[in-house]
């Protein structure tokens, strides 16, 4: 198996597409498609698309990113036992 650039025109993408799909759905790995006569476009797993949608869903949660915020500045370590307990594990 060949390595891909990140990056190809689509004519090159065609001819390599199931080792595309392969390295995009096991190694996570992202390609830009790019077209003669439009604009770019990414290929990438299901799992990452999906991650970058909670984060773009967390991230636009203002009170949740407060919240996350103001536990990054405190100094309060918890043990596993007690963040069970606050969580509700």
């Amino acid at each position: 198996m060949k390595h891909l650039p990140s990056a190809m025109p689509a004519n090159e993408a065609r001819a390599n597409f199931y080792q595309m799909v392969e390295e995009a759905g096991v190694n996570m790995r992202q390609f830009t498609i790019v077209r003669r006569s439009g604009k770019p476009v990414i290929m990438m797993s299901v799992a990452e698309f999906e991650g970058l949608q909670e984060t773009l869903e967390i991230m636009a949660n203002k009170p949740l990113m407060a919240s996350i915020k103001r536990a990054q500045k405190s100094k309060k370590v918890y043990t596993e036992a007690e963040a069970k307990k606050i969580l509700r594990w």
